[in-house]
């Protein structure tokens, strides 16, 4: 019986255990909230040496809500590689990939599993090829992650901060939305699936009238901001993001309803892609009337029709290079297509001529066409 009370008694540190532990050090609220925090973290299992080395690195109110997104137990790359049966050279190969520098990888033993996938893929695919989609994949999922950081710290930290919170508060909350994330993760592989089927069905269709088995003919576009740039001088830091988010969700779900899809973001330029040259057109006209007569910025774009190579989410070929220049000489407000583009549009999308233009990088001057805007908006998306 007495064992198990000296068990029960080391299992609940003292506040003696935490001075001793340099828990009290450097803190920025009372010594009575930080000990609060402290007996939190010892009920939910945390040692006092545990905490103690997470106060040296980082606030201690982030302690929980770090190790919950690390599942598993912390492990060397070295003993990773031996868990996962994978060679070492190929496992800080797949990591560097994944976007980790060399021994910046957070590793547990939870990775096994991811690592012996890859194994697996290195069976159908040449390593180039899996190790081009691990950098794809780390890449797109390096900005999700930034963008639920910064969700939490916008709607949630930023507010609870402003009530002056005790640490405990703050330990709470940023496990509440860390636990969160169990969600998105299983949002994460639902929306994978679905745009997996979605991507299928829309090469199938591009495919369909491909001339070369590893080219797909899509229209290529490229808006972006005229006057952005002089703007970040004088306009805030939550001004300008405010002006970009307008522009991106406007961006996106007009490309999504004329069944298309946005390739990526450049600062204040958006690619997009679409199998029916019409609707790209019709996607540039009703974007610059949903901006509106701005007088701080003025869009202006760029489109082209042909075909392009398709490789790691993607497009890459002299029809993107072309649609690309055409964008930085068309003037504001002006959306200038190829005339090759033109003669197959509908009489919905009228335009007129703007000229032959010497181009960056091609070498006979393109012929171009400028789309009027008081034109129909009338169509068919593709």
């Amino acid at each position: 019986m007495s064992d198990s009370s000296s068990d029960s008694a080391r299992a609940r540190p003292t506040e003696v255990d935490y001075e001793a532990a340099g828990l009290f050090a450097r803190i920025r609220t009372s010594r009575a909230d930080r000990l609060a925090l402290l007996d939190w973290l010892s009920a939910r299992g945390f040692t006092v040496e545990q905490m103690a080395v997470a106060h040296a690195k980082h606030p201690l109110h982030e302690f929980a809500a770090d190790r919950e997104l690390l599942f598993g137990n912390p492990v060397t790359v070295e003993q990773l590689a031996e868990l996962a049966e994978m060679p070492i050279d190929v496992l800080r190969k797949v990591l560097q990939a994944a976007g980790f520098a060399a021994g910046a990888a957070p590793l547990t033993d939870g990775a096994v599993g991811l690592m012996r996938e890859f194994s697996m893929a290195r069976q159908l695919f040449s390593d180039e090829e899996a190790l081009h989609f691990t950098r794809v994949m780390g890449s797109s999922l390096a900005r999700i992650a930034e963008a639920a950081n910064a969700l939490f710290l916008l709607d949630l930290e930023g507010p609870l901060w402003a009530n002056a919170p005790s640490e405990l508060a703050l330990a709470k909350a940023s496990l509440e939305a860390t636990s969160s994330l169990t969600n998105v993760a299983n949002a994460i592989g639902s929306l994978f699936r679905m745009h997996m089927y979605d991507a299928t069905m829309r090469s199938r269709k591009a495919r369909q009238v491909a001339s070369d088995p590893d080219l797909v003919p899509l229209a290529i576009g490229f808006v972006d901001l005229v006057g952005f740039t002089p703007l970040t001088v004088s306009a805030s830091a939550r001004e300008l993001l405010a002006l970009l988010v307008e522009f991106e969700g406007h961006a996106y779900d007009l490309v999504t309803d004329h069944g298309g899809r946005v390739v990526k973001r450049i600062g204040d330029e958006v690619m997009f892609t679409t199998i029916d040259p019409a609707s790209a057109c019709q996607i540039a006209l009703r974007l610059f009337d949903e901006l509106g007569e701005r007088a701080e910025i003025t869009p202006r774009a760029g489109i082209a029709y042909g075909d392009v190579l398709a490789h790691g989410g993607d497009y890459y070929g002299p029809v993107v290079n072309l649609a690309s220049r055409i964008a930085d000489i068309a003037g504001p407000w002006e959306i200038l297509v190829t005339d090759d583009l033109a003669a197959i549009l509908p009489e919905s999308l009228p335009s007129e001529p703007a000229g032959r233009r010497q181009l960056k990088g091609f070498e006979a001057p393109v012929a171009l066409r400028a789309l009027l805007r008081d034109g129909s908006l009338d169509g068919t998306a593709g």
